[in-house]
C-alpha cells in the first residue's frame, strides 16, 4: 500500500520527479563509467608491469626502503641509489619452489650504464641483468624487432627499440646486430668499462615514451658494471724466469752501459729474450665463477591465480625465519608510478562524491518544496489516523523508488558508454594519455569494483536525501491542514 501511494505521489509531481531522477542518473552514470574507465586503466597497466617488469610477485631485499624494480632509495644522499642483493638466496628459492600455483620463476638485476658512442657522445641507459635460461620463459612480453634473444651463458645485449631509435634519429647512429657497445659505470665498485655485443633489438608492444626503456644484458656483465665480486676471471701463469728476477742483484741491472745479459741464477736475460720472460703468450681460457647474487626474484602465477595470499604467506615465512627479504605485488614494485593511478582514482571519486553531496542537497530541497505543496494532503492523512511512522515510510518509499529506478537507468547508460568505448577503443597521440592508459589502445571493460561503488553511491543518496523532508512533513498537524483548506 505504501509503495502504491508513493508511486502515485511521484506520478502526480512528474516534473519534480524527473528533475530528481535526472540528477541521480547523471551521478550514477558518471560514477560507474568513470570508475570502470580508471579500473580498466589500472588493470591494463598492471598487465604491462607484470609482463615486462615485475612479474606477479617480486621478491627483494628489505634492507632499504623503496626497493622497487627500477631502483631504490639510498641512505647516502650523495651517492648513487643502491639496490641490495637478496641474502640467503638458496633458502628463499626453497620457499618459492613450495608455492602452489606458480607457473615460472626467474631472477633479475637492475642498474644503469653510460653507453660510449665515441664521436656521437655518451648516452645514459637503464638495464636489466637477466638469466637468459629462465627470464624469457617467465617474462613473455618481449617482442623482437631484429636479431634474437640472449642464449644461456652468452655475453650480450638486447637493445630496447626506443633507445635504438633515439640513437638513429638524434645522433645519426644506426646500431646493427653484431655491433659492440662500450658500457661505463661509476657505481660503488668504482669506474667500470665493459664491451658488450648487440644480439637483438626488442620492444615492449604496449609501451610508450614515458615507460622505462629498459635494455637487457647478461647477468655477469651487469654484475661487473655494478662492481660485484662475481663474474669472470682470468688465470695468468707467470714463467719461473720472471719470478727469478725478484732475487736478482739490483746493482747488476744498472751497472753496465751496454744491455748485455743479466744473470738471474737460472737463465741469462738479454735483448734477445727479454720479451719472452713471461713464458707462453697464448691467450688462456676464461674461467667462470659461480655467482648467485640477484636483486630480485620474479614469479609468474598460473592463469587466474590470485598472488595476494601467496605474498602474505611468503612474508609470514620470511619474518618467522628472520630473513631480510620481502614479497610484494606489482603495485609496490612499480612505485612511484603506481601511485599516479591511485591518485587519479582518488581525485575522481572525491569529485564524484562532491557531485553526490550536491545532488542530495538538491533532492532534499525539491522534496521539501513537495512537502510544502502537500501540506493539506499530509495533514488529512494524519487526521484520518495515519501515524508519523506511516508518513516517514511513505517518503522513504518515494526517495527509494526514485533512487532505484533512475540509478538503474544511470548504470545502464554508464555500461552502454563503456561497451561503446570497448568496441571503438581509445587511441591518442598524446603521450601523457598513452602513459595513463598503459600505452596502445585502451578498451575499457566493466569490472566488479565500479559496480559496487555505484550501488554504494545509490545507497548514500537514498539514505540521506529523505531525512530533512520527513522532519518537515512530521511537523504538519491535522489542524493546520484543516485550516489551510
Amino acid at each position: 500500500m505504501i509503495w502504491a501511494i508513493a508511486i502515485r505521489n511521484l506520478w502526480q509531481h512528474k516534473t519534480k520527479t524527473l528533475i530528481i531522477g535526472m540528477l541521480v542518473s547523471l551521478g550514477i552514470m558518471l560514477t560507474f563509467a568513470g570508475n570502470a574507465f580508471i579500473d580498466s586503466m589500472i588493470r591494463n597497466i598492471s598487465g604491462i608491469f607484470t609482463e615486462y617488469y615485475t612479474g606477479d610477485i617480486l621478491i627483494t631485499s628489505s634492507e632499504t626502503l623503496g626497493a622497487g624494480v627500477f631502483g631504490a632509495q639510498s641512505d647516502d644522499i650523495y651517492g648513487p641509489p643502491v639496490i641490495p642483493t637478496i641474502k640467503e638466496y638458496d633458502k628463499v628459492m626453497g620457499l618459492v619452489s613450495e608455492l602452489p600455483g606458480v607457473k615460472s620463476v626467474t631472477h633479475q638485476l637492475s642498474g644503469y650504464a653510460l653507453i660510449n658512442l665515441e664521436a656521437k657522445g655518451i648516452d645514459f641507459s637503464l638495464f636489466f641483468g637477466v638469466d637468459a635460461e629462465s627470464y624469457f620463459k617467465t617474462m613473455t612480453g618481449v617482442e623482437l624487432v631484429e636479431g634474437r634473444l640472449l642464449e644461456p651463458g652468452e655475453e650480450g645485449m638486447l637493445l630496447e627499440y626506443d633507445k635504438w631509435k633515439e640513437f638513429k634519429e638524434q645522433k645519426n647512429l644506426v646500431v646493427k646486430i653484431g655491433d659492440t657497445l662500450q658500457l661505463n659505470n661509476f657505481g660503488t665498485g668504482g669506474f667500470k668499462i665493459r664491451e658488450v655485443p648487440v644480439v637483438g633489438i626488442f620492444k615492449f608492444p604496449r609501451g610508450n615514451d614515458r615507460m622505462f626503456p629498459m635494455s637487457m644484458i647478461d647477468a655477469q656483465s651487469m654484475r661487473y658494471l655494478l662492481g660485484r665480486a662475481g663474474g669472470t676471471s682470468e688465470k695468468v701463469v707467470v714463467a719461473k724466469e720472471a719470478t727469478a728476477l725478484l732475487d736478482a742483484d739490483l746493482d747488476s741491472l744498472f751497472g753496465d752501459d751496454s744491455l748485455g745479459s743479466i744473470n738471474t741464477g737460472t737463465k741469462s736475460v738479454n735483448s734477445a729474450n727479454v720479451f719472452d720472460i713471461l713464458g707462453d703468450k697464448k691467450i688462456l681460457p676464461v674461467m667462470e665463477t659461480k655467482d648467485l647474487s640477484w636483486h630480485f626474484i620474479l614469479i609468474r602465477m598460473e592463469e587466474g591465480k590470485d598472488p595476494a595470499p601467496l605474498i602474505e604467506r611468503l612474508n609470514r615465512e620470511f619474518d618467522e625465519a628472520d630473513m631480510l627479504v620481502r614479497a610484494q605485488s606489482w603495485w609496490e614494485s612499480a612505485m612511484p608510478d603506481s601511485l599516479t593511478y591511485s591518485g587519479i582514482q582518488m581525485l575522481f571519486n572525491i569529485a564524484i562524491f562532491i557531485l553526490a553531496f550536491v545532488a542530495i542537497i538538491i533532492i532534499m530541497n525539491t522534496l521539501v518544496v513537495s512537502v510544502m505543496e502537500r501540506t493539506s494532503e499530509i495533514g488529512t492523512m494524519r487526521a484520518l489516523g495515519a501515524q508519523k511512522s506511516f508518513v516517514t515510510k511513505m517518503f522513504i518509499a518515494e526517495t527509494g523508488f526514485i533512487t532505484l529506478l533512475f540509478g538503474t537507468i544511470g548504470l545502464a547508460l554508464g555500461g552502454l558508454i563503456i561497451l561503446i568505448l570497448n568496441q571503438v577503443g581509445i587511441n591518442t597521440d598524446n603521450d601523457a594519455l598513452r602513459y595513463l592508459g598503459g600505452g596502445g589502445i585502451l578498451r575499457p571493460t566493466i569490472g566488479t569494483w565500479p559496480l559496487i561503488l555505484s550501488f554504494i553511491l545509490m545507497g548514500i543518496i537514498g539514505l540521506f536525501s529523505w531525512i530533512y523532508p520527513v522532519l518537515i512533513a512530521l511537523k504538519v498537524s491535522p489542524l493546520k491542514a484543516i485550516a489551510s483548506e
